[in-house]
């Protein structure tokens, strides 16, 4: 069985904005900071956190499983798409046999729509065991923590482009 699990929400900031702490090569690092409590640990085994870098990524206790490892495959800037496969571990261990979660920044004027999503396969007979533990809320977390964390960091700098008008006054 295939399955895909969405959700977007609209972000007031530019795509740009979002993309410059998603797309980058810390993202990791970032994101362990605006969840606290979501993972123990989250550290690069192989890589240097572009596409293709391996991480160890340990969740808190009291998750569905402690421990995995992902794989960043894509980091496209153009696109603004960030995709994770699972590659060790997580829901693997339970007979999932591909679990990809990706971020998408959809530019729309001067905001965005912040787009998450899961797609997994499952074999027919293990997925009414496994499919009702599968849910986007802890890719919705992050994409809303990082969300906040730009708009609350654009609001702190000043916004030159809104001074209208600027050529009635003289010096």
């Amino acid at each position: 069985m295939n399955s895909t699990l969405t959700s977007e929400f609209y972000v007031a900031a530019p795509a740009e904005h979002l993309w410059d702490v998603i797309g980058s090569k810390d993202s990791y690092k970032t994101i362990q900071m605006l969840v606290p409590g979501m993972f123990e640990k989250l550290e690069i085994l192989e890589g240097d956190g572009g596409t293709g870098t391996v991480l160890a990524v340990v969740f808190s206790p009291g998750t569905h499983f402690y421990v995995n490892s992902e794989e960043k495959v894509t980091i496209d800037n153009q696109r603004r798409v960030w995709e994770i496969l699972q590659i060790k571990g997580g829901y693997l261990d339970m007979g999932v046999t591909s679990f990809m979660e990706s971020f998408e920044i959809i530019p729309k004027g001067r905001n965005s729509v912040f787009k998450t999503m899961i797609r997994y396969e499952v074999p027919d007979e293990l997925a009414h065991k496994v499919s009702s533990l599968i849910t986007i809320e802890g890719m919705l977390t992050m994409a809303k923590a990082t969300a906040k964390y730009v708009v609350d960091s654009s609001k702190k700098s000043p916004n030159y482009s809104s001074i209208d008008n600027a050529d009635k006054y003289e010096l």
